[in-house]
C-alpha cells in the first residue's frame, strides 16, 4: 500500500512538473510574441504602451480629500472605470493602426479630460464641503494631456 501511495505522489509530481513546464513554455512564447510586436512599433506608440503600463495604478489614487471628525477622508475617482477602459483602448489601438481608430482614441481621451475638468467645477466629486483636490486629480489631468499629445503626434505621423 505504501508503494502505491509513493508511486501516486511521484506520478502526481511528474505530471505537475510537466504542466508547469508546458505553461511556462506557452507564457515565454507569448512574451516573445509581444516583444516582437513592441519592437515593430513607432516610438510614440511604444511610449503609449509604456505609459499605459504605468497608468494602471492611477485609478486607485484619491482625487479629493475632506476633513471631518478630526480626520482626513479621501475620495476615489468616480471615472476610474472609464480610465481603465481608456488604457485598454490605448494599448489595442497601438497594434491596429487605422486612421479612424487613431481619431477615435483621441476623441475618447479628450472626452475623458473634459469630464475630469468638469468634475470639481460641477461639484460632482463629493457632497462634503469643503474639500481639496488631491494629487490623484492632477496626475489624471497630466496623464490625459500626455496621452492627447502622443495621440496627436501618432495621428500626424500616420498621415505622412
Amino acid at each position: 500500500m505504501l508503494d502505491f501511495i509513493l508511486d501516486f505522489i511521484a506520478k502526481l509530481l511528474s505530471y505537475s512538473m510537466k504542466f508547469i513546464n508546458w505553461a511556462a513554455d506557452i507564457l515565454m512564447r507569448l512574451i516573445d510574441y509581444c516583444i516582437g510586436i513592441f519592437r515593430e512599433l513607432e516610438i510614440q506608440e511604444k511610449i503609449i504602451i509604456l505609459l499605459s503600463i504605468v497608468s494602471v495604478i492611477i485609478p486607485i489614487l484619491p482625487i479629493a480629500r475632506f476633513y471631518i471628525f478630526e480626520s482626513w477622508y479621501y475620495v476615489n475617482n468616480p471615472l476610474a472605470v472609464y480610465f481603465i477602459g481608456i488604457i485598454i483602448i490605448m494599448v489595442i489601438s497601438t497594434i491596429v493602426q487605422k486612421p479612424w481608430i487613431l481619431i477615435t482614441r483621441l476623441i475618447i481621451i479628450v472626452y475623458y479630460l473634459a469630464w475630469m475638468i468638469y468634475l470639481p467645477m460641477g461639484n460632482l466629486i463629493t457632497r462634503a464641503k469643503p474639500y481639496e483636490l488631491a494629487y490623484g486629480y492632477y496626475i489624471n489631468i497630466a496623464i490625459s494631456i500626455v496621452y492627447i499629445g502622443l495621440c496627436v503626434f501618432s495621428l500626424l505621423s500616420q498621415r505622412r
